[in-house]
Order: C-alpha cells, then structure tokens, then sequence
C-alpha cells in the first residue's frame, strides 16, 4: 500500500515537472514580432552621387614683369573691382633709368652701324676684303637690332609697371595689405568673376555611361544643407585626371546667378545626378522589404498568420524603394523587426 502510494507520488511530481518544463520551453521561446506598413504615393529619382568644389570659370591671375616697390595699393582682397581698374603699380623711377641707358647704347650703336656705311661708301667691293666688309655690316646690323629690342622690352617693363585687371570681379589674393612694400615677380593677384561660378564634380570612368550633358541635377552644399539647387550638366571634360582611387573625369554643373549672391569659391558640396525619376509612383520603405537570394518579398497578414508577397521593385532612393506590382495602396505590409 505504501509502496503504491510512493509510486504515485513519484508518477504525478513527474507529470508535473514536465508540464512546469514545456511551459517555461513556450513562455521562454522569443514571439516574433512584426512592424506595419501602408504603401504610399511619392515622387521618386534614382541619383548617381558625387562629390564636388565650388570653381570659377572666369579668373586671372596677375603679375608684375619685374619686381619694385609698390607706390601705389588699390582695392583689398575681397574687394570688388571691374575691368582695367588699376591695382598695383610700382615705383618707375628705376626703370626709367634703365630706359635712359638703353635709348644711350641704341645711340651709340645707331651711330657706330650709320658710320660703318659711310666709311664703306655705301658699297660693298668684290673679293675677300668685300666678304670681310659684308660680315662687318652684317654684324653691326644684328647688334643694332638687339639694341633696338631692349629698348621695346624696357618700354614694355614701364607699360606694365601698372598692373590692372582684364575682368569684372572680386579681388580673392593680393600679397601685400599696404604700398611701400618691395614686390617680387612671383607675387601674385587673383581676380575672379563671381557671376561664372560652376559646381566641379569629379566623375569615375565607369559611371561615364550613365551621364551625359544636360542631365538634371541636385545640388547640396555643406554650408547651406537647406538650399537645394535644381540644375544640369554644362559639360564633362574629355581629357581624365588621375586620382587616388583611378581615373575620374570633370563634370562642370550649372549655378543660376539667383543663387550665386550665397555662394562661395571653395565650398563643398554633393551632386546628385537624376539617372530615372517617377512622379506620384507606390513606394514602400526599404526597410518594409525582405530579401532573399536577391528577390524582394513583403508579409502579408492572413488571420493570424504572416504570408510571404512577392513584389517587383523600381527605383530606391534615400531609403525609399518604388513598388511595381504586387502591393497596392489599401494593403497593410509587414517587416519583421
């Protein structure tokens, strides 16, 4: 009897434990949850992104001939200047001087070549003693000739003396802040016309297919992240440069002068080049979409049960995916998180 009840005890505290052990199994085991969506109507583009500067077409860069000291400053940098405004000029009284001596030894030779004529009457006699003559004159004209081009060099160094510049637009270098400084021939001004700014992209040889001229573009500048810059494409260089990371191409994207008054030499900025674009098409977050072995699958609720959908995608972009078939506005989707 007491046997039979120990028995009993022992079978119930083992039904029990398995109950108390399945139990835990199920209530332990993770519930699969899922995140809902609803497909919706956007307007979408497919964009090529790619890295660029702010550059100017029309610049110059200016500089003295010879060195000198400046006697005179105009504008300062980041002043405004328009064409053939003087800059610059240096102190003439030095090349003066040298213009002095080069109109004395043109004298000199003009003089030393006229009576080389007049001794020769003129004439040249036949003979050794007329080629020794001829060789005479000849080497007395070159000499005149040299004299007469230092002289046209001088008068050019005096010419410009004065530096001015050939455009209209914003003085961005000058090597000295005051006049009654010595200047070298390397010191240098730049002058560039603001009204030509373009945005400089840099283009990989394999994407050059998929560009062309005229293509629409969206610009962004790190200074600015809310403008946003509708433009196109003016033109991409034929001729590549060679970078770190292989050949690229320069491709020179348009900036109106509406948004040029911002704008800046230097800044950087991204470009997206519009390959495809669709107006009011169904899109589902990317995150809304299962792939698997590169097939694009959403979840479907039936009941209480998630079915798999096939669906067939278009453009993404920005985390947003176009929705060709297999979805329409009034399904709910779902995503595992």
């Amino acid at each position: 009897m007491f046997s039979w009840l120990k028995s009993h005890k022992l079978l119930v505290s083992l039904v029990l434990l398995a109950i108390l052990g399945g139990w835990y199994f199920f209530a332990r085991k993770p519930q699969v949850v899922y995140d809902e969506y609803v497909p919706k109507r956007a307007d979408i583009a497919e964009t090529l992104e790619l890295s660029g500067k702010v550059r100017a077409t029309n610049s110059a860069t200016l500089k003295f001939l010879a060195g000198g000291l400046v006697t005179y400053l105009g504008p300062k940098e980041g002043d405004s200047v328009k064409k053939w405004q003087t800059l610059a000029s240096v102190d003439t009284r030095q090349l003066q001087k040298v213009m002095e001596q080069k109109l004395n030894l043109y004298a000199i030779q003009r003089g030393t070549f006229d009576q080389t004529i007049d001794d020769n009457d003129n004439s040249v006699p036949a003979g050794d003693l007329g080629n020794t003559l001829k060789r005479l004159l000849e080497k007395n004209q070159y000499q005149l000739e040299n004299t007469v081009k230092d002289v046209e060099y001088q008068n050019l160094t005096l010419q410009l003396s004065r530096l001015t510049s050939p455009i209209d637009g914003v003085l961005i270098q000058s090597p000295i802040t005051s006049p009654n400084v010595q200047v070298s021939a390397t010191d240098t001004w730049i002058v560039v016309d603001p009204t030509s700014l373009y945005l400089s992209a840099d283009l990989d040889e394999t994407d050059l297919k998929r560009v062309s001229v005229g293509q629409k573009v969206l610009i962004s500048l790190d200074a600015y992240p809310d403008l946003k810059i509708i433009s196109s494409i003016d033109a991409i260089s034929f001729s590549p440069k060679e970078t770190t990371s292989g050949t690229t191409y320069e491709v020179k994207i348009d900036l109106a002068s509406s948004d040029q008054q911002l704008l800046r030499l230097g800044l950087n900025g991204t470009a997206g080049v519009v390959l495809a674009e669709k107006d009011n098409t169904l899109t589902l977050p990317a995150s809304a979409i299962t792939n698997t072995a590169g097939k694009p699958f959403v979840y479907l609720k039936s009941g209480d049960k998630y079915i798999e959908k096939s669906i067939e995608t278009g453009i993404e972009n920005g985390g947003v995916v176009e929705v060709l078939s297999g979805v329409s506005e009034s399904d709910h989707v779902y995503a595992k998180k």
